[in-house]
């Protein structure tokens, strides 16, 4: 996963291209012919009431159409977010001299995928009780990473209620209480060896989920992405298909 594609803007005219969420191939690209954009309010307002303003002042959205250049896939995704305009140098040069102008740029962050771009591949076998709430993760990565990072905590509960760790004990008071999930990793490597392996990963993405979980802790685009390359980790030790009496590698 290339994460620096997600942080930065792009412009139409680059030829941005994502992974394909339905075939997997690096083969989804922008079409142009069904790019749309338009000036936000706020943006139309200033340009109709005030006599000056400048084109760094303006905001917009967009819509688009990308298109997977596979020929045996060619999935359409649609695609919103939002728009801003940047200075940007632009360089000539003659025999003697550079010479440096600037011109407008219009840049884009994208907010939201239908389908949902996949930021690492789920193995084929994993659970859908576990692979349905990184699916969810996914689609609101780039517009609430905190609601994104919560999501895969959960992934992480409902993995460890799938290899059978407890989620409720007895009290002294011969009463059902929930148990935390620091108590279900602790207990999670006295039942299978490489949930034990796995358990400083684990509870790394417990963190960055209970992060996630409160408004005061600001999670960011690279906090998601470390915990989609643990999670990444975690399902191929668990659920990838390898010889028998091969042992587990890690991969990061």
């Amino acid at each position: 996963m290339d994460r620096q594609l997600f942080k930065r803007p792009f412009t139409i005219d680059e030829g941005i291209t994502f992974t394909c969420p339905t075939c997997g191939n690096f083969s989804l690209q922008l079409d142009k012919s069904k790019f749309h954009t338009s000036d936000s309010s706020s943006s139309r307002k200033m340009m109709k009431e005030e006599s000056y303003w400048e084109e760094e002042w303006i905001s917009s959205i967009y819509t688009a159409i990308f298109v997977c250049q596979n020929s045996n896939c060619e999935e359409h995704v649609v695609s919103s977010g939002t728009g801003f305009v940047s200075q940007e140098p632009v360089f000539t040069q003659d025999d003697r001299y550079t010479y440096t102008t600037t011109e407008y740029v219009c840049f884009y962050n994208p907010k939201f995928f239908q389908p949902t771009l996949h930021f690492f591949k789920i193995p084929d076998n994993c659970p859908e009780e576990i692979r349905n709430p990184l699916l969810e993760a996914f689609s609101i990565t780039l517009l609430s990473p905190s609601s994104a990072a919560n999501k895969v905590r959960v992934s992480i509960e409902n993995l460890l209620t799938k290899f059978s760790i407890p989620k409720t004990t007895t009290n002294k008071h011969k009463k059902r209480v929930r148990l935390n999930l620091d108590t279900r990793i602790e207990k999670a490597k006295t039942k299978n060896t490489v949930l034990g392996q796995l358990e400083d990963i684990l509870y790394a993405i417990k963190w960055l989920g209970n992060a996630g979980s409160h408004s005061s802790a600001e999670i960011t685009l690279d906090d998601v992405f470390d915990a989609y390359e643990l999670m990444q980790h975690i399902l191929i030790e668990l659920y990838r298909k390898r010889p028998l009496n091969t042992p587990s590698e890690f991969i990061l």
